[in-house]
This record gives structure tokens, C-alpha cells and sequence, in this order.
């Protein structure tokens, strides 16, 4: 049976004790914790002292590499070596804390969806990096998880093969297919992604997505009457997930999410 999460990132700051107290009475079973700087070394409150908060509450946690600055798949070796660094670092820093897997993004700003010529050069860095930081996971007792950010599908799966598993981000996969192909076209490549990565996905993402025009925008709330949560669970039996997040940070009135708003989602999907 898969265990269902809920989100936290340091600029939640002195209400992270609240949302974690108020994703244990709503049904949750983890936190995943994103890593952003200040953490994992600084900080107020401190990554140790959430950590004890989190465990006082008898969730178990998932941590979130950070993404902002880190360029594992730039073609730019010394940037790619630089971000490897920084990451060997910090997993060394999260490998004191027990948790269930460590996800990470293998990103670049380089357009690789424009310029055709450089995807084999990116695909390759990104391949490295991947190859070399689930070594050093490994020697740390992680379980790394490489999670789909902007690549295509065929991109995707070169790199996710050398991981030791997959983080199916359902709302990125959502975002690149409208801006690509358009809406009409989400539903087909959602299960083509599932079709493809079926027996490698260890943990899933998902968020609600809000769609404006030619625009779309995911972390939003979602509940039992998003179609592509439906979606989602009709291919539970076959994915097996451990780990669903209900990646939102958007609540109402500007507010950031809480976990109590997404109670209807959760029963939705543990029910039968």
C-alpha cells in the first residue's frame, strides 16, 4: 500500500510545526521536506529541529534535493561538476536523518526543446551526473529518485534507467504536453508515460493544475472531481507507487496550501 505525503519547504518558516500537526490529523503518512538553502545547515527553524517535529508526529519523511542553482545536466561541464559537488554535500548532511527517498531534479536552462541538436549533449551530462550521484547516495544508505522536470519522454527515460528509481511528477508531465501539443493531447501522453515507466516509478507528484488560455499552472488544490487524479488512480493497481505527494503549495486567497484542503483527494484515493 502506497503512503500519501504532504509538501514543506523552508518558507513555511515558524507554521511548519502547524502544517505538519495538521497533516497528521488529516491522514497523512510523510512529510517531503524540500531542501532549500538555508537548510540543511542553517536556518531558523532548523532542518534538525523540523525533523523532530516530523517524527514527534510519527510521519516519516521524504526529503527534496534542491533544485534552484543546481544544473546537473548542463552541457557546461564545469557547471554540471560544480552542481554535483554542491549536491554530494548536502545528501552527505541528509543521510544523518532517516528517510524514505531522496528525489532530485536533473535540470538545465539550456532550450532543449527548441534547439533539436544539443539534446544528445544534454541527455549525456544528465546520464553522468545521474550515474554519479546514485553512487554516492548509495555509499550514504539513500534511495535516489530522478523526477521528470521538462524533458519528453524519450529524453527522460535514457536518464531515469540509472537511477535506482522514478518520481513521476504527473503536474510537469501536464505543463510540457499542453505547452507542446496542446490540452487535447494530455490525456494520451499521460498514459503513455505510465505505460513506459510502469515498472520503474518508486514515488508519483501530483498536483492540480489550473489551465488560463494558452497557459497552465500546476501546485494547485485538487479533489475526487480532478479528472486526472481519476486518471491516476484507474493505473494505481498497475504502477504501484510507494509514495504519492500531493505536491501543492497554492491554497485559497493567496494563501499557501493546507493539508486539510486536500483531505477530500486523499480519501479519494484511498478508498476502493
Amino acid at each position: 500500500m502506497h503512503k500519501l505525503g504532504f509538501p514543506i519547504w523552508y518558507g513555511y518558516g515558524l507554521e511548519i510545526s502547524r502544517i505538519v500537526e495538521e497533516a497528521r490529523e488529516t491522514g497523512f503518512d510523510y512529510i517531503e521536506v524540500s531542501i532549500d538553502h538555508p537548510w540543511p545547515r542553517g536556518g531558523e527553524p532548523s532542518l534538525a529541529g523540523v525533523v523532530r517535529v516530523i517524527r514527534g508526529s510519527g510521519l516519516s519523511i521524504g526529503f527534496h534535493a534542491p533544485w534552484r542553482d543546481l544544473r546537473l545536466s548542463s552541457p557546461f561541464e564545469e557547471v554540471r561538476e560544480a552542481s554535483i559537488r554542491v549536491f554530494e554535500r548536502i545528501a552527505s548532511d541528509l543521510s544523518a536523518h532517516e528517510c524514505d527517498y531522496l528525489v532530485a531534479h536533473l535540470s538545465t536552462d539550456q532550450a532543449v526543446d527548441r534547439i533539436n541538436e544539443i539534446r544528445d549533449e544534454v541527455v549525456k551530462a544528465a546520464v553522468k551526473s545521474v550515474e554519479t550521484l546514485t553512487g554516492i547516495c548509495r555509499d550514504l544508505g539513500l534511495i535516489l529518485l530522478v523526477e521528470n522536470v521538462r524533458e519528453d519522454l524519450e529524453m527522460f527515460e535514457r536518464v531515469a534507467s540509472r537511477a535506482d528509481g522514478v518520481c513521476l511528477d504527473i503536474g510537469h508531465v501536464i505543463i510540457s504536453t499542453h505547452k507542446r501539443h496542446g490540452r487535447e493531447s494530455v490525456d494520451a501522453e499521460l498514459e503513455r508515460w505510465m505505460r513506459s515507466l510502469k515498472d520503474r516509478i518508486m514515488a508519483i507528484h501530483y498536483s492540480g493544475v489550473r489551465f488560463d488560455g494558452k497557459y497552465a499552472r500546476d501546485h494547485q488544490l485538487t479533489n475526487s472531481s480532478d479528472k486526472y487524479l481519476r486518471l491516476l488512480k484507474n493505473h494505481l493497481g498497475e504502477l504501484r507507487p510507494r509514495y504519492i505527494l500531493f505536491e501543492v503549495f497554492e491554497g485559497l486567497n493567496e494563501e499557501h496550501a493546507w493539508p486539510r484542503q486536500l483531505a477530500d483527494a486523499l480519501h479519494f484515493l484511498r478508498s476502493p
